[in-house]
């Protein structure tokens, strides 16, 4: 049965960005975007032969920062509320070390650079670093990870960098080891959110938006994970466009199964479907990758049955 007030996808894609926003903000929604893949994204668009050296990276870096600030500029127009970033993991120091000194003036720029400020006030967008971020004491003024907030008024939005150097369990319990020093009790779990992000109010995350493959715990934020939404996109979510976020939004808000649901009062179409559905796709493995030369693609995976579409008979439940 369709829900009531729930507009068809095509409308709900092509309402203006208020009306997506009235209907999104009132739900408090959280999202995490692990923007991986874009130097790929940037070394497809700009150039017709592999680079001979690092001489691009100027120009990747201020790329990447004013499409950041653009993906930012629609989350926030959509109504989403808390971004969760993860900007430096462990992983990152196995980077090129030319590759890895970009990286960490990227990591500068999110506070400095002009495209990011405008949004940040523009937006109201406050700005928050979580995790251990002790590995840049030599690479980066830590000074710069204090938190900020928009020139003028309340924010409406809230960023968070997630700058973890190494496992983030490792400092969560040393964070738990010290309350229990100083308190003399274990933290609760609004304790260790507050520790972690400094902000005991935080909820878990509504959805998360990764890049090519599934992720565990890369891209879920610490603490926060189990009540997440995963949608994969196959170029980086850093050129996530308009139709792909509303489409995301609107899975999200609307297409929900009843885990407490009766299988008696299945409808007939839908078995119908199922039994399609499962036939078609018996051998099917969601998350298979193809490696040519240097890269690894993700493969064609659902089968989508053309009859799925069409009522096999009138609606009716199972008798």
């Amino acid at each position: 049965m369709v829900a009531l007030n729930v507009p068809d996808e095509h409308t709900f894609l092509n309402l203006p960005d208020d009306a997506i926003r009235e209907l999104v903000e009132p739900r408090d929604l959280s999202i995490s975007l692990l923007l991986n893949g874009t130097r790929r994204w940037y070394i497809s668009k700009y150039f017709d032969a592999p680079p001979r050296d690092n001489s691009y990276l100027p120009h990747y870096l201020e790329t990447v920062l004013v499409n950041f600030a653009s993906l930012l500029d629609m989350l926030a127009a959509h109504g989403l509320k808390r971004m969760f970033v993860p900007v430096y993991s462990a992983e990152q120091g196995k980077r090129e070390q030319t590759a890895h000194k970009f990286l960490i003036k990227g990591i500068e720029a999110l506070i400095r650079h002009p495209a990011l400020l405008k949004v940040y006030n523009e937006r109201r967008i406050a700005v928050r670093f979580y995790g251990d971020s002790s590995y840049i004491t030599d690479e980066l003024d830590r000074r710069l990870l204090r938190p900020l907030n928009p020139t003028s008024g309340e924010p409406e939005h809230t960023v968070y960098y997630d700058v973890n150097s190494g496992n983030p369990y490792d400092y969560l319990l040393k964070l738990a080891f010290d309350f229990g020093l100083r308190h003399g009790r274990p933290p609760t779990w609004e304790d260790m959110v507050e520790m972690y992000y400094g902000d005991r109010s935080l909820r878990r995350l509504d959805i998360l938006i990764a890049f090519n493959r599934m992720y565990s715990r890369i891209g879920l934020p610490t603490l926060l994970e189990g009540n997440d939404r995963i949608y994969l996109t196959v170029v980086s979510p850093l050129v996530l466009s308009q139709r792909a976020l509303r489409r995301i939004l609107y899975d999200y808000l609307y297409n929900h199964q009843d885990p407490g649901r009766n299988y008696t009062e299945l409808h007939r179409n839908e078995l119908v479907r199922l039994k399609q559905f499962y036939a078609s796709n018996s051998e099917t493995v969601v998350g298979l990758t193809k490696k040519f030369e240097d890269l690894c693609y993700p493969l064609p995976s659902v089968v989508w049955p053309e009859t799925m579409e069409q009522d096999a008979e009138p609606h009716g439940e199972l008798n």
